[in-house]
């Protein structure tokens, strides 16, 4: 008996679509209510530059693992002689 790796994987693509939905709001509201200036141009192409990277980056580790594994939950006790 045991947990399958897989549901965090699941969890964490959860939390990434989570992370852009908030992106896309965040970059409407950065371009749709803020001054249109190199400043607002560069810190919209900062964000999004540096979420990239820390996305493809996560993506490519756990690309890595084998999700179809298993953690054991049960204890296997061994008897004493």
């Amino acid at each position: 008996m045991g947990i399958p790796l897989a549901i965090f994987y699941f969890v964490y693509l959860g939390f990434v679509v989570v992370f852009l939905f908030f992106t896309f709001f965040n970059v409407y509201h950065l371009v749709r209510f803020g001054f249109l200036s190199l400043g607002n141009l560069g810190v919209i192409s900062f964000y999004l530059l540096v979420s990239a990277m820390i996305l493809s980056s996560s993506w490519y580790y756990l690309s890595q693992i084998d999700w179809s594994q298993i953690i054991p939950i049960t204890l296997q006790v061994m008897p004493t002689i």
